[in-house]
């Protein structure tokens, strides 16, 4: 259990993307905790529900929204249906995201297609239609799960990286178009975080952890907790002048790397 807290962020409806495990079900939590209505979204039943019941256990309340994000029409229809039930929408957390790792030169049409789908036009087809409800409403805020990899290209994930990159852009844009109307959009960027899908790799052998750590200047690695204190904090009155900002949750991994 957290120990912060944010007491302007109870009774708040929430909607996190691919809240069904890691990075999003940290987040998922962490709102649960401070009161809100959490709408968990996953592609998946399983791993949504599971949030959704870890919520409940700790005397929260949360409910799924089953849509694949990287269809527009889905992804506006659940949108609305939150809405419609809800009556509000106060913060979407554009959290789902995917990493096809292959070579730039064997990528098909159909992959490079689907990262982009995910990872950045979810934003749009998600993002267009919460914005303006949160117009009608008087405000609200969103807050987009970034990535260095905006800055940083790495072997075979030229498709994430690219996505990613639009991702950042698309949400400078929201922050400049849609500030004046009320809506903040901000930018967390996590760095290596231990989660179910980079666990194996981080403890896979052959000195790998250890390659990673001694790139980092905290020396460590950091938890799905750390992102998701992160988000509490943007969404929350404290953060009330923060609008277009891209926060870097990453141990310093970036701090000493070139710019240009």
């Amino acid at each position: 259990m957290s120990e912060l807290r944010y007491p302007s962020l109870a009774d708040k409806v929430v909607l996190i993307t691919g809240g069904g495990r890691g990075i999003g079900r940290a987040i998922a939590l962490a709102f649960g905790e401070q009161g809100s209505q959490v709408i968990v979204n996953d592609v998946a039943l399983d791993g949504a529900t599971e949030t959704v019941e870890a919520i409940k256990d700790s005397d929260g309340c949360a409910e799924t929204a089953i849509a694949d994000v990287g269809e527009p029409t889905t992804a506006e229809a659940m949108v609305a249906d939150i809405v419609e039930r809800h009556g509000r929408l106060d913060v979407l957390v554009n959290n789902a995201g995917i990493n096809p790792v292959v070579p730039l030169l064997d990528a098909e049409l159909k992959t490079w297609e689907r990262a982009h789908r995910v990872n950045e036009w979810a934003l749009f087809y998600c993002g267009q239609r919460a914005c303006r409800q949160m117009v009608s409403q008087g405000g609200g805020c969103i807050v987009v799960i970034g990535s260095p990899a905006v800055v940083d290209a790495y072997a075979g994930q030229s498709l994430y990286c690219a996505s990613k990159a639009g991702l950042q852009m698309l949400a400078m844009s929201m922050a400049w178009e849609w500030g004046p109307l009320g809506v903040r959009t901000n930018v967390v960027q996590p760095g290596w975080i231990e989660t179910e899908l980079n666990r194996e790799y981080l403890w896979s052998g052959s000195g790998v952890r250890e390659r990673v750590i001694d790139v980092i200047p905290l020396r460590r690695t950091g938890l799905p907790a750390d992102i998701a204190a992160t988000v509490l904090w943007l969404c929350s009155e404290e953060a009330s002048y923060v609008n277009g900002a891209t926060i870097a949750v990453d141990g310093g991994l970036l701090a000493g790397r070139p710019k240009t």
